[in-house]
């Protein structure tokens, strides 16, 4: 009996990579099935070869399929992962420009302010209408979110079709990975607490094998400081506020 995973919004071509990168690695403790759907038949007609491409090469025990119609494959799913991006780039490209306009300056807009809310007004009703899907199609699938902005279509998916859903985001992980790397230890001797929202987060805690880890990061960015031939005491009222 083969997993099967549903792919909404397969387009995303690198993150569909990833996803396919890591089932590849998996795939000698499970059988899988992996249903690409994306609203473009040209597109996904790129990435299915590409993915196919992927499984050959590594000789991977996984079936692929494809529709433009994701109520063909949503039946017997087991997970469903939604990475759409409503508009594409173009309409992205709006969410930032127009704003800058008025004098509204946001590097990529797609989670709060003015472009959060733009992208939130193309993206929530697209969204609730999957989920939708999901809850008659395959109610006992796990559905994952990574489309942004992530924290308001995940409420809204909540409010307005009662189903769980997880929103997922590297941005913690990778910020993780970046300060173990900054204080030169390996990534699995450290840990982080994090809180806030998506793209709005603060790490609080931060420990390597267990002991705090911030004296570590403060004395780095003095020693930093002090190559830059930055004075000692600001580069030391700075650190203390970190």
């Amino acid at each position: 009996m083969r997993t099967k995973i549903v792919l909404i919004g397969a387009g995303s071509a690198m993150f569909t990579q990833g996803i396919v990168s890591d089932m590849i690695k998996r795939s000698h403790h499970r059988k899988w099935h992996l249903s690409l759907v994306d609203v473009s038949q040209d597109i996904l007609t790129s990435v299915s070869r590409l993915v196919q491409k992927m499984i050959d090469t590594r000789g991977a025990d996984i079936e692929i399929s494809s529709s433009t119609d994701r109520r063909d494959v949503l039946p017997g799913a087991d997970f469903v992962i939604t990475s759409i991006g409503v508009g594409g780039r173009r309409a992205w490209e709006k969410d930032v420009y127009i704003p800058r306009k008025y004098g509204i300056f946001q590097p990529v807009g797609d989670s709060v302010a003015v472009g959060g809310i733009s992208r939130s007004m193309r993206m929530i009703p697209a969204m609730v209408a999957i989920a939708k899907d999901v809850k008659e199609l395959c109610p006992d699938a796990v559905f994952f979110n990574v489309s942004n902005p992530m924290t308001t279509i995940c409420r809204a998916i909540a409010k307005a079709v009662d189903i769980p859903v997880y929103g997922l985001c590297a941005g913690t992980y990778n910020v993780e990975r970046y300060l173990a790397e900054f204080i030169g230890t390996p990534k699995e001797d450290v840990t982080a607490l994090a809180v806030g929202l998506n793209h709005f987060t603060w790490i609080y805690d931060l420990k390597v094998k267990g002991q705090d880890a911030w004296p570590l990061v403060r004395e780095k960015i003095k020693e930093l400081a002090a190559q830059r031939r930055v004075s000692q005491p600001i580069a030391a009222a700075e650190c203390d506020r970190i």
